[in-house]
C-alpha cells in the first residue's frame, strides 16, 4: 500500500465527529500535506549524502617533490585551481621511494603523483590498485659524444660512459645505446661513474677517457655556459629515444575511485591541463617553482631549464605515455618479477585525458 492511500485508511477510520471541529480539520490537514513533507526531507537527504561524498578529501602522495616535470601540478596547487574544481585535498611528501612505496600498499593514497615504476611495483605486489591515466613529462637527458664522432655507428669499440652497475642511469644508458642499435654488452665498454658525481663524467667526456655519456639538462647548461658544449656532438635525446623515464611525474588513480568518483578523478586531471597551461602564460611564477629543483642555479639557468622543459618535455596535453610505461614493466620486472606477467592494460586508464578533452576540460 502507498503512503498516500495508507494515510487516506487512517483519515477515513477517524471520523471528524469523533474529534472536536478544529482539531480534527488541523489533523486532516497535516496529513495531506505529509507526503510531500516526507518527499522533500528524502531528496534533501540523498543531496546531502551526495554533497557529503563529493568533499571528502583526496589523498595525494607525490615524490620525489621537487622535479621540473611536476611544474604543472605545482602550479595548479598555487593557483587554487583543484578548489576552483570542487576538490578536497590533502598533500603528503612521503620523503623516499621506500616509504612512498609502504604508504600506497597501505591504502593511504586515492592520486599519486610518482614514476610509473612505483606504480608497477604497488599492484604487483598487493596493493590496492592503482591505475596510470597521465603524464605530464620527465628527466631530461641528451646523449652526448666526443667532438670527432659524428654519429652513433661511430661509437662501437668505444668506452662509453653510465651509472653504477644496475642502477636507473645504467639501465637508461643501456637502453639508449640499443635505441641507437649499438649492443651494449658487446659493441662497447661501458665505464661506470658515481651516480651523484655528473662533473666527474662531463671531465671525463671532455679529456677522452670516455667517447660518450648520457648528460642530464643542469649539466648541459653548465657547459653551454662553460664553451664546452661546442666541443662534443649531440647525438640523441631521451625525447627523440622515446625514453619517457623518472621526473615522478606519473598521475595514477586507485581503481576504487575510478569506479566511484570517476568525476572527482576528472577534476583533478583538468587541473593538471589547466595547470600546464599556466605554466606557459604565467613564466615568473613557473620559474619560482624551476629554481627550486636545481641546484642553486641562477638566473640564466632557471630561465635555460624551464624553456629546455616547455619545449621539450612537458606536453600541451598530460596523455599518458605508453612508452614510458612499456619501460616501467620492462625497469621493475628486473626487481620483482612479478611485473613481468603484468599487461600495460592492467596497469592503466587511457580513456580518462581523451574523455576530458571531448567534454572540454583540458582547454585552457
Amino acid at each position: 500500500m502507498t503512503l498516500a492511500a495508507l494515510l487516506d485508511t487512517q483519515t477515513a477510520s477517524s471520523p471528524a465527529s469523533h474529534l472536536p471541529p478544529r482539531w480534527g480539520k488541523a489533523r486532516i490537514g497535516v496529513l495531506r500535506v505529509l507526503p510531500t513533507m516526507l518527499l522533500m526531507i528524502a531528496l534533501l537527504s540523498a543531496f546531502s549524502a551526495s554533497a557529503a561524498a563529493q568533499s571528502d578529501t583526496l589523498r595525494v602522495f607525490f615524490y620525489p617533490p621537487w622535479n621540473i616535470s611536476k611544474l604543472p601540478m605545482y602550479m595548479a596547487r598555487d593557483a587554487a585551481i583543484f578548489e576552483r574544481n570542487g576538490l578536497k585535498l590533502s598533500w603528503t611528501n612521503p620523503g623516499s621511494n621506500d616509504k612512498l612505496l609502504a604508504a600506497i600498499k597501505n591504502g593511504e593514497a586515492d592520486i599519486v603523483v610518482a614514476s610509473a615504476n612505483h606504480i608497477a611495483h604497488n599492484n604487483a605486489s598487493g596493493g590496492p590498485a592503482l591505475r596510470l591515466v597521465g603524464n605530464s613529462g620527465f628527466n631530461y637527458s641528451a646523449f652526448f659524444a666526443d667532438g670527432t664522432i659524428k654519429n652513433a655507428a661511430e661509437l662501437k669499440g668505444k668506452k662509453i660512459g653510465t651509472g653504477e652497475p644496475g642502477s636507473t642511469p645504467d639501465q637508461l644508458t643501456r637502453l639508449a645505446l640499443r635505441k641507437l642499435g649499438i649492443d651494449p654488452d658487446k659493441d662497447v665498454t661501458l665505464i661506470p661513474f658515481d651516480e651523484g658525481r655528473n662533473t666527474d663524467r662531463v671531465k671525463a667526456l671532455l679529456g677522452g677517457s670516455v667517447a660518450a655519456m648520457m648528460i642530464t639538462a643542469e649539466t648541459m647548461y653548465d657547459m653551454e655556459k662553460s664553451g664546452a658544449i661546442k666541443k662534443v656532438t649531440r647525438l640523441t635525446d631521451h625525447r627523440q629515444l622515446k625514453i619517457y623515464a623518472g621526473g615522478g611525474a606519473d598521475y595514477a588513480i586507485s581503481a576504487a575511485l575510478l569506479n566511484s568518483r570517476r568525476d572527482d578523478a576528472k577534476k583533478f586531471m583538468s587541473g593538471i591541463c589547466e595547470g600546464i597551461s599556466l605554466a606557459r602564460k604565467d613564466q615568473a611564477k613557473a620559474k619560482e617553482f624551476v629554481a627550486k629543483t636545481g641546484r642553486n642555479m641562477d638566473a640564466a639557468g632557471i630561465d635555460y631549464l624551464y624553456k629546455l622543459y616547455m619545449a621539450d618535455v612537458i606536453p600541451a596535453k598530460p596523455y599518458l605515455k605508453p612508452e614510458g610505461v612499456d619501460l616501467a614493466l620492462q625497469m621493475t620486472s628486473a626487481l620483482l618479477p612479478a611485473v613481468a606477467a603484468m599487461k600495460p592494460e592492467q596497469l592503466t586508464d587511457a580513456a580518462l585525458v581523451p574523455e576530458l578533452e571531448k567534454e572540454g576540460r583540458c582547454s585552457f
